[in-house]
């Protein structure tokens, strides 16, 4: 693959420990922090950031790179650690990678010299990730209904790479599918794959007599006056980021649940998702020659 490097894995679940394996086996050294519950044969465990990311030729951080008020997301460290710490303790100059980096990260990188990049922003990871992200949904799906997926009266709202593939697939299930998009170009794609499109703007009319929504896009859509005309038996699954698309005084009627689905590829394919993840850090790596 390239010279050897050493890199340094930093938090994150399941996901990073993948990552760290897939580095070692293509001969790289790896060192961690904050995955003191992950057994990584041959990685190197340190008690710091300072120490795990000294002498590192690029830094790999988690997806998402944050949690909570500030704080690094790592569910595998036994200790929590300040996120701002992390970046801090980077050296000048060394690339930083990670995904969903809210905007006061890459404000204090760039205070310290760090060149951090969200690789969620590259179109070969988000399609890559589409694919465990839709299986998870209709597991999540599965398992949250008493009913089939078959037959199942379904709205999906948004037409992007996660929408239009949880489309067809739901299609393909046998469920009755309406997706709802903005644009005109969008909706002539999905009812060209066979699938019936609305305008966004008609959610109000939409929703009700649906069994299973899922949302897609990263707004708030879905308000209150639109989820009163819930189906009081409607499951809403957000796939969308935070805030997701509920808007936040909206409240569901009785019966109806809102679950909020976020990193789907960790939970559902870690292993499948951290392959994509080293696929779009290699290549990058390449493209910038560090690799």
């Amino acid at each position: 693959m390239g010279k050897s490097l050493t890199l340094a894995v930093i938090g994150g679940d399941e996901r990073q420990v993948f990552l760290a394996s897939l580095a070692l086996a293509d001969g790289h050294a790896v060192r961690t922090f904050a995955l003191d519950r992950a057994n990584i044969e041959g990685a190197a465990i340190c008690s710091d950031a300072a120490s795990c990311t000294e002498g590192a030729d690029a830094v790999l951080l988690p997806v998402p790179v944050m949690q909570g008020d500030g704080l690094l997301r790592a569910p595998l460290a036994r200790t929590e650690t300040d996120v701002m710490q992390v970046l801090d303790a980077i050296p000048a100059g060394v690339p930083a990678f990670g995904g969903a980096v809210p905007f006061r990260l890459h404000a204090r990188a760039v205070q310290c010299g760090v060149r951090l990049i969200d690789y969620l922003s590259r179109e070969e990871l988000a399609i890559r990730n589409a694919v465990p992200t839709c299986e998870g949904a209709l597991q999540l799906a599965m398992e949250q209904t008493d009913c089939t997926i078959q037959g199942a009266h379904v709205l999906v709202i948004g037409a992007g790479r996660i929408g239009f593939l949880l489309a067809v697939r739901l299609h393909a299930l046998g469920a009755q599918v309406t997706v709802a998009a903005r644009s005109l170009r969008d909706r002539a794609r999905i009812e060209s794959a066979g699938l019936a499109a609305v305008d966004t703007a008609q959610l109000a009319q939409e929703v009700h007599g649906r069994e299973i929504i899922f949302n897609t896009v990263p707004a708030p859509l879905l308000t209150g006056e639109i989820l009163r005309a819930l189906t009081p038996s409607c499951i809403v699954i957000d796939l969308a980021s935070m805030p997701g698309g509920v808007a936040p005084d909206a409240v569901p009627p009785t019966g109806c649940r809102v679950i909020h689905a976020l990193s789907l590829p960790g939970k559902v394919a870690p292993r499948t998702a951290a392959a994509a993840i080293y696929a779009t850090v290699t290549a990058i790596l390449r493209e910038e020659g560090v690799l």
